[in-house]
């Protein structure tokens, strides 16, 4: 059961990432996710593209319920809870909802121990 829950939410990270989120294109059939690990920090009031993507990755792996209504890309409440709940699953202390040094290199580390790092393009 672990094996078939990690193919699909690989698979399904990189589905997502690619169909519903912002990427950017290298060549006519390659695409990259903005590395959010190697990025600014995040917080409540944040914006923009990096959001969008912390967005997608917490929603697909289960932290984050984005309603179909909801616009992405803004660093609310629900995304800080969400990333409290992620950051607590990685030992991640203080998990308080803040992505910054100490977020990023465990999801930086979390994404290589499943081979996401080259799907992202990270």
């Amino acid at each position: 059961m672990i094996n078939k829950t990690k193919t699909f939410i690989s698979v399904g990270i990189m589905f997502a990432l690619v169909m519903a989120f912002t990427v950017s294109v290298q060549s006519a059939s390659a695409y990259t996710v903005e590395n959010i690990t190697a990025g600014p920090s995040l917080t409540i009031g944040s914006t923009g593209t990096n959001v969008v993507v912390l967005q997608g990755l917490l929603s697909e792996l289960g932290y984050l319920n984005i309603p179909v209504t909801t616009n992405q890309g803004y660093f609310g409440p629900a995304t800080q809870a969400a990333l409290v709940r992620y950051q607590v699953a990685l030992n991640v202390t203080p998990a308080v909802g803040y992505f910054g040094p100490l977020s990023k290199v465990a999801m930086h580390a979390h994404f290589g121990q499943h081979n996401w790092l080259n799907i992202l393009g990270w």
